[in-house]
């Protein structure tokens, strides 16, 4: 039994303030350093916080565990969202017209198929698209002091029977309405930009931000 007058391991205190920090390098610290407490407590009869270096570990574990879950479940339905969403939208359009409105914030099913029908008469299907660049609404907050509220994002399409296509669309994180954030996570418009035919935007009635 450890004697209550020994001095507390300065190994547990560290561990205990890292695991529950509000960064994942320092949870996982606070999870090595909890075993390394109970090493050097073990080691040495004259330290203890035994309790302190376990429950480092566990709340340590607990919070690293929310950080990699969230930070997952952030990289696909967020990032995926701006990187993919107005490409994975025409791909899966193409084969299921119901497929392509719930992408974005407004717009309805006849526009949709309109739309559809019109890149397919223009250019063929699509066969594949990147995202090029991402520009910050001016005026617009950080999420987190790091992800844009709302962003103008630019794409190259390829196409079966067109050259690299251009599209611009604004995506919105968050839409602010009566005052409060509500999480969107969807395309308020994209563009098609082309000089000869015209461009081609969706919904038909947005307005478009020029380039």
């Amino acid at each position: 039994m450890k004697n209550k007058s020994a001095t507390l391991n300065p190994w547990a205190f560290v561990a205990i303030v890292c695991s529950i920090g509000m960064c994942p390098f320092f949870t996982i610290a606070g999870v090595l350093l909890g075993v390394r407490a109970i090493v050097d407590i073990k080691a040495r009869s004259g330290t203890r916080g035994i309790r302190l270096a376990w429950a480092a570990i566990c709340i340590g574990s607990l919070v690293t565990g929310l950080w990699g879950g969230g930070m997952l479940w952030w990289n696909i339905n967020v990032r995926g969202q701006m990187q993919h969403g107005p490409v994975d939208a025409i791909l899966y359009g193409e084969s299921n017209e119901a497929a392509f409105a719930p992408y974005f914030m407004v717009g309805n099913q006849l526009e949709a198929e309109e739309f559809l029908e019109e890149i397919n008469k223009r250019y063929g299907n699509l066969v594949s698209g990147k995202q090029i660049e991402s520009t910050h609404v001016e005026g617009e907050e950080l999420a987190f002091y790091l992800m844009p509220l709302q962003a103008i994002l630019k794409y190259e399409l390829q196409f079966i029977d067109a050259p690299t296509v251009l599209l611009t669309g604004k995506f919105v994180l968050f839409d602010k309405r009566n005052e409060m954030r509500h999480f969107t996570n969807r395309f308020a418009w994209i563009c098609i930009h082309d000089d000869e035919l015209g461009d081609l935007v969706y919904p038909p009635d947005a307005e478009v931000a020029s380039e």
